[in-house]
């Protein structure tokens, strides 16, 4: 008996499609091929007990097919006209009472046979396996090899069973497409939004595409499905209410590679990466305890350690926390976060002022939303404003004279920030030459010195005071 007793059947291809075959036959297909190569009669004898994508890749794909992808999203040309790369879906699907069949589910089935379903990124294959996984064709494991070579096949009894019926919910292709636009906002947020989204795009090739959306999240790939590793491990860590403190090596800036104990909190992107927010060990020699947002790609680990609440490495105050359920939670970044304006909520916060020209402002800051804090003021309101909110007594003396030889036409914007933040940082240099810092003075002074700094690169020959 075949180890494979799944046909190509227009049933086989609904299932595989969930119940959305007319949307989703390209992917449907695509699954049942590497289902045939995974347990079919003439499949993969040689695949390894336990596999990742790489031994799927090699064996599935030329070995002249490129092995990184051009950008995300787009899929590298491949010199190999052999390569599996290259196949139509008619290639599949020859039998004529199977096209007979299919013709009266899927419209565009003629437009259809010439696409390529495995002409995709390395990022849409690999997922695949995560998808097979889920769906309990694939058995997952912990492993703690790299590039996540974690699955294993499953035993002929183990397989999901081809259903006698099925009421999956269907979407129009209109809803799948508003689906798409609303989804592209936020790709980077979880892996396996991109996966959809392509999936969604490529069973509306009819229509002509419109939206673009770039982000500022420059990893390679193989950072990529590290940040994503972590990501996946976290959301798992986080199913599990008595599992928290994670353990991991992390690159800093100033103190080298330091081992950290933490307790994750939230994930959230900001400017160009993904950051876990934390309370925990701080990356100092001191290791002293608190809150930090560690950069996903900076971890060093190949895996992120769990360690048991009983162990004795738990810090006291979070093991006191823990006793009494009073352990830091989303609730508490998000409130900080709207109380001033940066990513790294645990920074102290002040008064900041900003100047604008009333052309710039017009065009580039009043119809925008920055911060709930973030709000214009009339200049003669200022001085009162500072008062009340600047505590020191010498920097609030030297703001106000500042403000003083400001001219009371331009337009003048107050919010509460984190002082020290970075991502903050780089909004004002963004803005820079167009806006000018008044307060807090430590950003004001900070966008002095960067100005300075970066004009000597274009006139070395200024003396400056």
């Amino acid at each position: 008996m075949s180890r494979f007793e799944l046909p190509l059947t227009v049933e086989v291809l609904r299932w595989l499609a969930g119940g959305q075959l007319a949307e989703r036959l390209e992917r449907a297909v695509r699954l049942w091929v590497l289902l045939d190569c995974l347990y079919g009669e003439e499949g993969w004898r040689d695949l390894p007990e336990t596999f990742g994508y790489t031994h799927i890749r090699d064996r599935l794909l030329s070995p002249r097919h490129p092995k990184q992808d051009l950008a995300q999203g787009i899929p590298s040309p491949c010199p190999d006209v052999d390569c599996i790369c290259w196949k139509p879906l008619r290639f599949w699907l020859k039998d004529p009472n199977l096209l007979a069949a299919l013709k009266a589910e899927v419209p565009d089935l003629e437009a259809l046979l010439s696409a390529q379903p495995f002409h995709k990124t390395h990022r849409t294959l690999r997922k695949e396996l995560d998808y097979l996984a889920a769906q309990g064709w694939l058995q997952q494991i912990q492993a703690n090899s790299r590039r996540r070579d974690n699955f294993r096949c499953r035993a002929p009894g183990d397989r999901p069973q081809l259903p006698v019926s099925s009421s999956a919910l269907t979407l129009s292709g209109h809803q799948l497409e508003q689906i798409y636009h609303i989804l592209s906002d936020v790709a980077f947020v979880h892996p396996d939004v991109q996966v959809l989204l392509d999936e969604i795009w490529e069973n509306h090739q009819h229509s002509q595409r419109r939206l673009f959306v770039w982000f500022e999240y420059i990893l390679s790939d193989e950072q990529q499905e590290r940040v994503d590793e972590y990501q996946s491990q976290l959301e798992a860590l986080w199913a599990n209410p008595e599992a928290g403190v994670i353990g991991f090596d992390y690159a800093t800036r100033q103190h080298g590679i330091r081992r950290i104990l933490t307790y994750p909190v939230c994930l959230f992107y900001a400017r160009r990466a993904k950051y876990l927010a934390a309370f925990g060990q701080l990356p100092t020699p001191e290791g002293s305890l608190g809150w930090h947002n560690f950069r996903l790609d900076r971890i060093q680990s190949e895996r992120l350690a769990v360690i048991p609440w009983d162990a004795p490495s738990i810090p006291p105050e979070l093991a006191t926390r823990k006793r009494q359920r009073k352990l830091p939670s989303p609730e508490e970044v998000q409130a900080a976060w709207e109380e001033a304006w940066g990513s790294d909520f645990y920074l102290p916060k002040a008064l900041l002022i900003l100047r604008f020209s009333p052309e710039f402002a017009r065009r580039y800051v009043e119809s925008t939303v920055r911060h709930p804090t973030f709000q214009p003021i009339a200049y003669e309101r200022i001085p009162a404003l500072v008062q009340q909110a600047v505590a020191d007594v010498q920097e609030r003396q030297q703001i106000l004279n500042i403000l003083r030889q400001r001219p009371a036409s331009d337009r003048y914007f107050r919010a509460w920030v984190r002082v020290g933040d970075t991502n903050f940082t780089m909004r004002l240099r963004d803005w820079r030459p167009n806006g000018e810092v008044i307060a807090p003075l430590a950003y004001r002074e900070q966008m002095a010195r960067e100005a300075q700094a970066e004009l000597q690169f274009y006139r070395p020959d200024l003396k400056l005071s």
